[in-house]
């Protein structure tokens, strides 16, 4: 004869479940809410960098660059390449209808210094040199150092360098800089945009990186106290949550530089002092530009 489940016993199998319930609840609240907000900034960062390739499309594969589209300085007083600041930058993309400035904001921003520009203007900026003539609004800030505050939650690569043909400047001993990578090259290890590191002041020879700051905002964003974890984008528009400050390796292809032993794999909050080409991938926010990298001022938190 077959036995079924007595009472007891189901009530048992009830409680049991219930228990079991009640242990997990919690554990399943904590993550939803991260893994939401991880779905939601990579949706945001895709965005941004989609914008970029769309700008490519139209200016000759190059990403916008504020020096070349003020070229009479109706817009900042600031000229040549000091015009290329983050702040330019992505104004330049808003005030294009581009991006808006919404999703400048990471939803995983952990500094109360970084928040949505409320006041934006479209046209005739009261902020630029000419008001009627200028190509975005300078009162954009990226500066979260700043008593304004910053109004731009991610860090880009460092536009530095000279833009040119690669082979002809390599023939002149002229380093192309990282100008060669601020462009659609299609690439699978040119990480173009990410959510913001902390400040990198050396990497040892097995890659481990000494931070300036153990306790920065950006281990909130989506890591934990004291790791780096974000979403980082690249060149050809795809998008990679990564959990590690040492060299990345999306898609199993290593990103590296070059020495003058060799190559080295590279790290993309940290402008490596022995790369000969400084091509180097370099991730930050800068409120000062220019040509040379030593002429950008990175901020960190």
């Amino acid at each position: 004869m077959r036995r079924g489940f007595t009472v007891s016993e189901l009530l048992a199998v009830v409680v049991i479940s219930v228990i079991l319930v009640a242990l997990l609840m919690p554990a399943m609240g904590r993550s939803r809410p991260g893994t939401s907000r991880q779905m939601r900034d990579s949706i945001q960062l895709r965005g941004i960098s989609q914008s970029l390739i769309i700008w490519a499309n139209g200016n000759n594969g190059n990403y916008p660059l504020p020096s070349q589209i003020d070229t009479a300085d109706f817009t900042v007083a600031e000229s040549g390449r000091a015009k290329d600041t983050t702040a330019n930058i992505f104004s330049i993309l808003i005030f294009n209808g581009n991006i808006s400035p919404e999703i400048c904001i990471s939803p995983a921003e952990s500094s109360p210094s970084i928040a949505r520009d409320e006041d934006f203007e479209y046209s005739n900026p009261k902020a630029a040199a000419s008001p009627m003539n200028a190509l975005w609004d300078p009162a954009f800030s990226a500066d979260f150092t700043s008593a304004k505050g910053g109004n731009f939650s991610y860090g880009h690569l460092q536009p530095s360098g000279t833009r040119g043909d690669p082979a002809a400047l390599h023939a002149a001993r002229v380093p192309a800089g990282r100008l060669s990578v601020w462009r659609d090259t299609f690439s699978t290890t040119e990480a173009i945009i990410a959510n913001r590191g902390p400040e990198i002041s050396a990497v040892a020879a097995d890659y481990t990186p000494t931070l300036k700051n153990k306790s920065s905002n950006t281990f909130l964003i989506h890591g934990g106290r004291n790791s780096w974890e974000g979403n980082v984008a690249y060149n050809d528009g795809h998008v990679a949550f990564e959990t590690t400050l040492k060299p990345l390796s999306p898609g199993g292809a290593a990103m590296s530089y070059t020495t003058a032993s060799g190559p080295r794999l590279d790290t993309i909050f940290f402008d490596e002092p022995d790369d000969v080409n400084q091509s180097n991938i370099f991730l930050g926010i800068f409120i000062t530009a220019g040509e040379k990298p030593g002429e950008f001022k990175g901020i960190w938190d």
